[in-house]
């Protein structure tokens, strides 16, 4: 995962990758971005001590999947603002026009989309993705549930003693415990995405950072458990030692 196609703000907007096609790249369509200053913000800028941060504008963009036969149109929107960018190696401060996106529709997505992700985890994932730009917390959420999905998927038991004595409806803590004994080596990245989850719905919101951590961690966990790159990498190695050193795929 690139990071840097995911930061809070851009001076031009990146090539993100088609959520159609999964292929081509998004170009900014001729004549975009296009952006309008508020009234009121015009008004504030004629006040003596005005600064450029205090103008107020809005921003929208059209961008186009390169890929011909896909063609696909994503609409992007949100505000242009001015920031204060440091250079420490020079010590020069300048005001640069920063696009802060508030919404990207459909939203590219922040890590592959497996073909072989049940359609019900694949909508939460999707949704995330859009969420992300919109409401972050909301987002955060979205993972959580995602959690859940993926727990049903491996027919992970909705009821049970779990950590009590007595038979009980289990908690998502509980199920992923419950997964660990089915399927080791992903608890700790499963219970990273329950807490996020669990914060941003109870504190209405999460940290870029930390959101941009679970995307992460859900990367590398569904390669193993719903791509299984681990398995097939490890059964080309065996044909390969089989047929000594011979490729007989």
């Amino acid at each position: 995962m690139n990071r840097d196609l995911w930061e809070v703000g851009f001076k031009t907007l990146p090539k993100w990758t088609c959520p159609h096609c999964q292929k081509g790249s998004l170009l900014t369509m001729h004549n975009f971005p296009r952006c309008e200053e508020t009234e009121y913000s015009k008004d504030e800028q004629n006040k003596p001590d005005s600064e450029p941060d205090w103008t107020v504008e809005r921003f929208v963009a059209l961008m186009k999947c390169e890929v011909s036969t896909c063609g696909e149109i994503v609409v992007v929107g949100g505000d242009r603002q001015a920031w204060m960018l440091e250079d420490y190696e020079h010590r020069t401060q300048s005001w640069e026009s920063i696009l802060v996106c508030g919404f990207i529709r459909p939203a590219p997505h922040i890590i592959p989309v497996s073909g072989k992700l049940p359609h019900e985890c694949a909508k939460q994932l999707k949704k995330a993705f859009e969420l992300y730009w919109v409401d972050k917390a909301a987002a955060a959420n979205r993972l959580r549930i995602f959690v859940e999905r993926l727990m049903d998927h491996f027919k992970v038991p909705l009821k049970g003693k779990g950590k009590k004595t007595k038979i009980h409806t289990l908690d998502l803590s509980e199920r992923i415990d419950e997964f660990d004994t089915m399927k080791p080596g992903h608890k700790d990245a499963l219970d990273a995405l329950r807490h996020v989850g669990n914060y941003g719905s109870h504190e209405g919101q999460a940290d870029t950072q930390a959101l941009l951590d679970c995307f992460e961690l859900l990367e590398d966990a569904l390669a193993e458990l719903i791509d299984e790159k681990k398995a097939m990498l490890a059964a080309k190695a065996q044909k390969l030692i089989q047929n000594k050193g011979k490729n007989t795929w």
